[in-house]
C-alpha cells in the first residue's frame, strides 16, 4: 500500500510541476513585455514633451528661444490707414526676431526711429490691401526691411504680429 501512495504522489507531481512552470514562465514573459512596452512609450512621451517647452522670458518683452532667436516686444501700435474719409484704423502688437542677441541693445537704442518707422509704415496701408489673403506676410515684410535699414549691428529675422486688428 505505501507503494501505491507513492506511485501516485509521483504521478500527480509531474503534471503539476510542468504545468505551474509553464504558467509562470508565461507570467514572466508576460511581464518583461508590459515593463518594455512601458518604457517605449515613455522614452516617446518625454521626446514628444521635451519639443514643445514653452521659451522663457526674463519678464522684460524679451525671450530666448532655440526655434526663432531672441524676441524683442516691440510694443503696440495704433494708427489711421490710408483711406478716403481717414475713419478708418490698424491696431497691431509686433514683436521682432533676430538671432544675434547684440541687436536688442541697438533696437532699444533706436527704440524711437524704429516706432516712427513703424507707424509710417502702417499709415500707407489701406484696408483693402490689409484685407488680401497674403497681406500680413507683405506687411511683415515691409517692416522687416524699414527696421533693417535703421540697424547697423545686425538685422531682425522676422516680424511678427500677436495682435492685429484693422476697423
Amino acid at each position: 500500500m505505501a507503494e501505491e501512495n507513492i506511485e501516485v504522489q509521483e504521478v500527480q507531481k509531474k503534471p503539476l510541476n510542468l504545468g505551474m512552470i509553464k504558467i509562470i514562465v508565461a507570467g514572466v514573459a508576460v511581464i518583461i513585455l508590459a515593463a518594455g512596452m512601458s518604457f517605449a512609450v515613455a522614452m516617446f512621451a518625454a521626446k514628444t514633451f521635451s519639443k514643445s517647452e514653452p521659451a522663457k522670458g526674463d519678464g522684460f518683452g524679451k525671450v530666448k528661444s532655440e526655434t526663432i532667436g531672441t524676441t524683442f516686444d516691440a510694443g503696440e501700435f495704433i494708427t489711421n490707414l490710408a483711406s478716403e474719409g481717414g475713419n478708418r484704423f490698424i491696431k497691431v502688437k509686433i514683436v521682432f526676431a533676430f538671432p544675434d542677441p547684440k541687436v536688442q541693445e541697438e533696437i532699444v537704442n533706436k527704440l524711437p526711429e524704429i516706432q516712427h518707422t513703424v507707424n509710417s509704415t502702417l499709415r500707407q496701408q489701406s484696408a483693402e490691401s490689409l484685407s488680401e489673403p497674403k497681406a500680413m506676410e507683405k506687411l511683415s515684410d515691409m517692416l522687416k526691411k524699414n527696421v533693417n535699414a535703421l540697424l547697423v549691428k545686425g538685422n531682425i529675422t522676422n516680424v511678427y504680429f500677436t495682435s492685429f486688428v484693422v476697423q
